[in-house]
């Protein structure tokens, strides 16, 4: 394989067409208030894109015919997993963030390939990761019976309990709901605790059924809905 430097023409094209690639991957997580989401998505893109760009750019440079223009790039694909497990949490047997998870590996993947100039099948491989995160979640609630879901924000404020935030969580999972964020705040005097849960409910779990069952935790002071 003959490798070029890329010109500084080159280089804006490649650093604009993964922001556009990757934006349209990370305004889809966003949209569903993962964990990572649109600016997560373009950095690590960029941040892809500009490792590849500098590996071809020191082997070009070095004059070595032999030189391997992967070594720095290599180590992307290993260094993504440690971002990715980020987003991935685990709540008694429930798994959170794979999703998540697996499409900041995509998008290193295609900041690797803009990066190399393989403009083709980073705009290929951009679109069908967009498919399988949206398309392919309609074919699982169809054919897997996952069931429509509806984005709700509530906000629990609550007494200082060690056990406070595992029995709401439970409680939420019981009612099968999915969790997609929590914010957690204090008052200044310590006396309250205010956790900001995002999650997606199934159609038939009303908020009111929500606000039910937590009022039953005794450490419950307000439920909130934004």
């Amino acid at each position: 394989m003959h490798l070029t430097e890329p010109t500084v023409g080159e280089t804006v094209l490649r650093l604009a067409l993964t922001i556009a690639l990757c934006a349209l991957i990370g305004a889809e997580r966003e949209a569903r208030e993962r964990p990572a989401g649109l600016r997560t998505h373009v950095l690590v893109g960029l941040g892809s894109c500009l490792f590849m760009m500098v590996s071809i750019a020191i082997a070009v440079q070095s004059g070595n015919p032999g030189a391997d223009p992967a070594r720095i790039a290599a180590n992307v694909v290993t260094g993504i997993g440690f971002l990715g497990a980020g987003t991935i949490w685990l709540r008694g047997d429930v798994i959170r963030g794979l999703t998540t998870a697996a499409s900041i590996w995509a998008t290193a993947a295609i900041g690797l390939c803009v990066g190399m100039g393989w403009y083709f099948p980073a705009v290929i491989s951009t679109l069908l990761t967009f498919a399988s995160l949206t398309l392919l979640r309609l074919a699982e609630r169809k054919w897997f019976g996952k069931g429509e879901r509806y984005p709700v924000v509530m906000r629990c404020t609550y007494e200082p309990h060690p056990f406070a935030i595992d029995e709401i969580l439970q409680s939420l999972t019981a009612l099968k709901a999915h969790i997609t964020r929590i914010e957690f705040t204090a008052s200044t005097d310590g006396t309250e605790r205010v956790a900001r849960i995002a999650a997606n409910l199934p159609a038939q779990v009303t908020p009111y059924e929500v606000a039910r069952v937590l009022q039953r935790l005794s450490f419950i002071r307000v439920i909130e809905w934004e």
